[in-house]
């Protein structure tokens, strides 16, 4: 078993240089490219979770914060790279279609779809601030849709950020646990290793969004194709991480990168994004309802511990219905 673990490791490293090769010096959009993007940018996402959830693991022994809290932070940003990377260069060159539409569908893709599959692969044990944090979420998410009503601009951005910024400070004040003694060189090591996870999901999440769009038909609707295929390649990062972690029982960073994403994603993403420019958002357009329909139904699985694989596989339908509907 080790074996073979040992021989993944080590396709990491070529796998990973041919794609920064091809990626940034010799990119020649053609579908032989594109597939590979998509099959290489996957496995580096997946090697890239996998050192980004033990570093992150790792360090929150160090420094007593619990999985959950480790998960709404460090996780949750790292593998919102993607999205916030596609938001922001969007909105810079004026595809502000693409701007709002990556970051609502990654919403609604990381409730439906990785949760879904979470909870496929086992029943999930939520922490005692998940049910408060999902709230704190819903409210983000109305308050959003509230100020969208006129378009997004750059007073409405800067107030949704704030939010982001309240809720990162609120963590403070939740206990600290048992603080676990480890060595300093190990200490350097998963740091190192967190950063490797970080840089490996940003650029495999790109990637593969890269791959997914070339191979994507034309004349459809920006929106759609960015609430969609582009949505559900910068998600890819929550995917594996949350999968990762769930196999290796944390829990705590399954959900916690769930909802700490969410929040990344309407407090830094589309608040830094609607302040650089200001953003139209279709209000009647299937990814907000279906924004609306996950938000909302996320506390309530949380409050009554629904977890299971049942509810994985009603959460699994209602992602296929709104990938189906967003082009309908």
């Amino acid at each position: 078993m080790m074996e073979k673990i040992n021989k993944i490791n080590i396709l990491f490293i070529p796998i990973f240089v041919l794609i920064l090769i091809f990626y940034f010096f010799f990119y020649i959009p053609f579908l032989p490219l594109f597939i590979f993007f998509i099959i290489g940018g996957s496995f580096i996402l997946v090697k890239s979770s996998d050192f980004f959830v033990e570093s992150a693991v790792s360090i929150s022994k160090i420094f007593g914060v619990s999985e959950h809290t480790i998960g709404l932070t460090i996780v949750a940003f790292g593998t919102s790279l993607p999205e916030f990377a596609v938001s922001i260069i969007a909105a810079i060159k004026k595809h502000t279609a693409t701007a709002w539409g990556n970051v609502i569908g990654s919403n609604v893709t990381n409730i439906l779809l990785v949760l879904g599959i979470a909870m496929l692969i086992m029943k999930i044990k939520p922490s005692k601030f998940a049910y408060r944090d999902s709230i704190i979420l819903l409210f983000i998410t109305f308050t959003m849709i509230f100020l969208a009503l006129n378009g997004l601009k750059f007073y409405d951005g800067f107030i949704i950020f704030l939010f982001y910024v309240f809720f990162v400070y609120s963590l403070k004040k939740r206990k600290m646990e048992k603080i676990e003694y480890i060595k300093y060189e190990y200490q350097i090591k998963k740091i190192v290793f967190l950063f490797i996870g970080i840089f490996g999901i940003a650029i495999g999440g790109d990637v593969i969004v890269k791959g997914a769009v070339g191979l994507a038909s034309y004349g459809l609707k920006e929106a759609s194709i960015a609430a969609s295929i582009v949505a559900l390649g910068t998600s890819l990062p929550e995917l594996s991480t949350s999968i990762v972690a769930t196999i290796k029982n944390y829990h705590g960073i399954a959900i916690g990168n769930v909802i700490g994403s969410n929040i990344v994603n309407l407090g830094l993403v589309l608040g830094l994004s609607s302040m650089i420019r200001n953003i139209s958002i279709e209000m009647e357009s299937i990814a907000i309802i279906f924004l609306i329909i996950s938000s909302s139904i996320l506390p309530l699985i949380l409050k009554k511990n629904f977890l299971a694989r049942k509810t994985g596989i009603i959460f699994l339908f209602l992602y296929f219905i709104f990938f189906i509907l967003l082009y309908f």
